[in-house]
């Protein structure tokens, strides 16, 4: 199931988001929804390496849309695999730009490529090769949604 549009925020929810319940939600709230640490979280941010940041708008703060969710939690799962927080930080960005230009991304892939470097791959479906295969991460954006949503409404629900 493919939900609308997760926000997390520190003010009052926009016309269309779901609005997680609760008067001051902020970066922390997005941090334990996408089973990132904070404190590491902010670190990162305030060294710069994490540049696609939801910037503050208006005197409402940080608010997090789905896309800025997607990417928090694939960089706390780069950060699992080994990642540093540089590399993981600009490989969540890129996965970032990459999922608000193909918004019917199913799957995207971080490959290596032929060279050495990595890139960043947006499919609509599962790719033919094993995603164990080495030099290979995929994450599965519909899978993502469902546990970010049942994170957001279990932490409501405490």
């Amino acid at each position: 199931m493919m939900c609308g549009i997760m926000t997390v925020q520190d003010g009052p929810a926009q016309r269309g988001d779901i609005q997680v319940p609760g008067t001051d939600l902020a970066i922390a709230t997005a941090c334990r929804a996408a089973d990132v640490d904070y404190e590491d979280f902010t670190l990162t941010v305030a060294a710069g390496s994490y540049p696609c940041l939801p910037v503050a708008t208006g005197g409402a703060g940080r608010r997090f849309d789905e896309t800025d969710l997607l990417a928090l939690y694939v960089y706390g799962r780069l950060l699992g695999f080994g990642f540093g927080a540089l590399r993981a930080g600009e490989y969540a960005c890129r996965i970032h730009a990459a999922l608000k230009a193909n918004v019917n991304a199913q799957f995207v892939s971080i490959a290596l490529t032929e060279n050495g470097g990595k890139r960043v791959v947006v499919d609509t479906a599962a790719s033919s090769a094993p995603a164990a295969l080495p030099g290979k991460l995929e994450f599965d954006i519909p899978a993502i949604r469902e546990f970010l949503k049942a994170r957001i409404d279990n932490d409501s629900q405490s």
